[in-house]
């Protein structure tokens, strides 16, 4: 099984925010689209702030349905994780609606592979983020979430965790998840977990946890080359 992969393009028509370069990530997108196409992966993720904020509702409509529509132009299966600046558009029915994907969490089984797709968009006190109520520091992954991770790792093998939030507590403590020292522990007590993907932390990282890979993806964004790549299973 073929994975596409890339994260954090923060999309939207502007040409920079701060250090990121919002309009030049269609383009990078449409280049990784193309790769994965010619290399027959099986389906494409994003890790999470796909889009990031045009400073009006309707805009940022336009511009999540207009990246949206390419990706899904070369017909291959594409699921997104929310991230941070996500919410701050969007609620998870709405993402769901001009993605034209799922919201997750969810899990998705292909190939004897197990893939399980977090959302730790949450703040320390359990509750969602909502735009323009969101500290992007304060991330924690929802007990609700943590139970049904639980019972899948303790009943599938060949399991893949895919996170925007940092569950590798080695990268800067702003981009890790409040929680993530128990979903560590979760993730070393099952021996069913072959690899933690993750984004947000744009400079991205890779660790060894417990022998088991923690491979966080640099951001599209930031960047003058397209970063994305391809996880064969």
């Amino acid at each position: 099984m073929k994975i596409g992969l890339f994260t954090d393009l923060h999309y939207c028509d502007k040409e920079s925010i701060s250090n990121r370069r919002p309009r030049l990530s269609y383009n990078k997108a449409q280049e990784a689209m193309e790769h994965f196409k010619k290399n027959n992966v099986d389906l494409v993720v994003c890790l999470g702030d796909l889009v990031d904020d045009c400073d009006n509702k309707e805009k940022n409509i336009i511009e999540i349905k207009k990246i949206c529509q390419m990706i899904h132009s070369y017909n291959i299966p594409f699921f997104s994780l929310m991230g941070n600046h996500d919410y701050q558009n969007f609620t998870r029915e709405e993402f769901a609606l001009y993605s034209g994907g799922a919201y997750p969490p969810f899990m998705y089984e292909c190939h004897n592979n197990t893939l399980v797709f977090l959302d730790s968009n949450y703040s320390s006190n359990g509750e969602i983020y909502v735009s323009n109520n969101i500290d992007w520091t304060d991330a924690k992954l929802p007990n609700d979430q943590m139970d049904a991770l639980k019972r899948i790792l303790n009943t599938k093998k060949n399991i893949y965790i895919f996170s925007h939030q940092s569950i590798d507590n080695t990268v800067d403590k702003y981009h890790i998840i409040k929680n993530s020292d128990k979903i560590r522990e979760l993730i070393k007590e099952s021996g069913s977990v072959k690899m933690v993907i993750q984004g947000h932390y744009h400079v991205g990282k890779d660790t060894i946890i417990d022998n088991i890979p923690y491979h966080t993806l640099k951001a599209m964004c930031e960047f003058d080359k397209e970063y994305f790549e391809i996880l064969e299973l």
